[in-house]
């Protein structure tokens, strides 16, 4: 039970650990409330303003989208052409997800386990 809670411990405290590390590389990742002037969380809007499901604006024709990736703004929507290359580009943030995180959490749990079971070992 000891091995576990320690292990545990471990696991919690190196996710912390990377969250925070994460947040203040990239101060825009972090968490931050939606204010009256932000943008449209949802759907990148070009009002300029934060709406409601209730109040949305009417689109004028010109501006109706931000795209997300380059800031054009267009009437037509071209979320494939995201969908279908952008996804095929990692970004360090994904990169230290998906293939650091989980490489340094097994190495991690490897050297705490070898060190409880020495220690074991020795009583």
């Amino acid at each position: 039970m000891k091995k576990a809670l320690i292990t545990l411990g471990v696991l919690l405290a190196f996710c912390v650990a990377v969250v925070g590390v994460g947040f203040a590389l990239e101060p825009k990742s972090a968490i931050a409330p939606i204010a009256v002037d932000s943008p449209c969380p949802a759907t990148g809007c070009a009002s300029g303003t934060c709406h409601g499901f209730d109040n949305v604006p009417e689109p004028d024709g010109i501006t109706q989208m931000t795209c997300p990736e380059a800031g054009c703004q267009s009437t037509e929507c071209h979320a494939w052409d995201s969908l279908t290359n952008r996804y095929h580009q990692a970004s360090d943030a994904s990169l230290n997800v998906w293939i650091l995180m989980p490489v340094a959490l097994v190495v991690g749990l490897i050297i705490v386990v070898n060190v409880l079971s020495r220690k074991e070992g020795k009583k």
